[in-house]
């Protein structure tokens, strides 16, 4: 039954359920406390009355004085003498009893179709023994109680609807989040879209449920932004290959093709081997991405003369400025050292001068400047280049992005992308300073020392 039956169905029925038996043991403790009660109270109330009406009973000379009230609050009053024989009062109206005289005993006694209670108390006065017997009916006790069990029969079942009713109502509102979630995975399962997220209007803040859905609306977030920038990757990595992969059949074939002189073919094979490197360094970066991404890149720490790696960084980068006619400047402050891993802080360093040369203007400067203080080892690269829009400043740190789109057949598109990760991961940060039209200056902090 149970596999045919939702959660909030469940839950319905159970809550249902368990009020019901707890409300009728309710009622029922109700109703069985309130006769014990009546009856405890109609005890006290004949045992009372027969005791007061004792002290009120003379005789004269063996003769009983009537002048005394025989019926008192719902209670009828009897003298008998020692024998049993009625002697007050003279007119027996027939509400007697026919019951055994037993001194201070409360009874029951079933009489002419009802029930009565009945108290009998053994007395003597002025040398004369006698019987006092109190009689009350009890029907309308039970004519109280009746109605209390006919009302709560009346009124529990619709007691139990309210119950079910605001149960069900409470339950599918507290389940409703479930329902979104599973209208919203439907969603995105019949197509590609992760656009669609679980809604939470008129929800609790405060409770579990919409806690989940706050979850599962950010892992939906990342997801969606894992998804697109994948998708934005593989096209980028195609449109990036392309160019080169084009570039290299294109002069393979003319090389091949007889056509060609010696210095021709020369020069075929020389953009091969140019578009080769730049595809195998492309390769290299990604790979290198893609492992830190999956948590599989260990960098090598250990301390390194940040200053000598600065010397024979700009030594060897001046070749590359002397042929794009860029002059390579430097200030490097003497015996600056940090724990990083070399080989990444010197393609850092060699990725910023890369892109202040490629990006110049004809005769413009590349300036590298280091320097430190008490924390952090200070890298600034500085160019007279073409600058970068203040729209475009957060920009230049994604993959394959270009300042400038008529230079994409230069470097790799990774250069700056690759910067601000290996700043990073040396918990340390990149920012760039840059005015269109004049220049940027690119400045990175590192730790001197990695901090457990």
């Amino acid at each position: 039954m149970k596999k045919f039956l939702s959660i909030k169905a469940r839950v319905t029925m159970w809550y249902t359920f368990s009020m019901l038996i707890i409300t009728s043991l309710v009622v029922v403790f109700l109703i069985s406390f309130s006769q014990q009660f009546s009856k405890k109270q109609l005890q006290e109330k004949v045992i009372d009355i027969v005791t007061d009406t004792v002290q009120n009973v003379n005789f004269h000379n063996g003769v009983m004085d009537t002048d005394m009230d025989f019926y008192n609050n719902g209670v009828s009053l009897f003298i008998y003498d020692i024998d049993g024989y009625l002697i007050a009062p003279r007119v027996n109206k027939g509400i007697q009893v026919d019951s055994l005289l037993e001194d201070q005993t409360v009874k029951i006694v079933d009489s002419i179709g009802e029930k009565w209670l009945v108290y009998d108390l053994f007395a003597a006065k002025e040398n004369t023994n006698f019987w006092v017997r109190g009689i009350v009916s009890m029907s309308g006790t039970r004519q109280t109680l009746s109605y209390m069990s006919f009302a709560a029969l009346a009124i529990l079942p619709v007691f139990v609807f309210i119950i079910a009713f605001g149960g069900f109502k409470i339950t599918k509102k507290a389940f409703e989040p479930i329902k979104n979630i599973a209208e919203t995975a439907d969603t995105i399962n019949s197509g590609n879209d992760l656009s669609s997220r679980i809604k939470i209007e008129n929800m609790n803040s405060k409770d579990e449920l919409s806690h989940l859905v706050r979850t599962m609306n950010d892992m939906l977030s990342r997801l969606q932004q894992s998804f697109e920038t994948e998708k934005q990757f593989t096209s980028d990595v195609s449109h990036e290959l392309r160019t080169p992969i084009a570039v290299m059949i294109s002069q393979c074939e003319y090389a091949l093709s007889g056509k060609a002189s010696n210095d021709e073919k020369e020069e075929a094979w020389e953009a091969v081997l140019k578009n080769s490197k730049r595809m195998s360094d492309m390769v290299s970066q990604l790979l290198m991405f893609v492992r830190a991404e999956n948590g599989k890149f260990k960098p090598h720490m250990e301390k390194t003369d940040i200053t000598s790696l600065c010397e024979m960084i700009i030594l060897d980068m001046e070749v590359m400025a002397e042929k794009a006619g860029i002059k390579c400047e430097s200030d490097i402050k003497k015996d600056v050292y940090a724990v990083c891993d070399e080989v990444l802080i010197a393609r850092l360093i060699t990725n910023l001068i890369s892109n202040g040369i490629r990006y110049n203007k004809p005769s413009g400067s590349v300036k590298l400047s280091l320097d430190c203080d008490d924390d952090f080892v200070i890298i600034n690269v500085s160019d007279t280049g073409i600058g970068i829009k203040k729209e475009n400043l957060e920009d230049i740190w994604n993959r394959f992005y270009r300042v400038d789109t008529s230079r994409s057949g230069e470097g790799t598109g990774l250069g700056l992308s690759m910067v601000k990760w290996i700043a990073q991961i040396h918990g340390g940060n990149v920012s760039v300073d840059s005015v269109f039209g004049i220049g940027s200056q690119f400045t990175v902090k590192i730790p001197i020392d990695i901090k457990n």
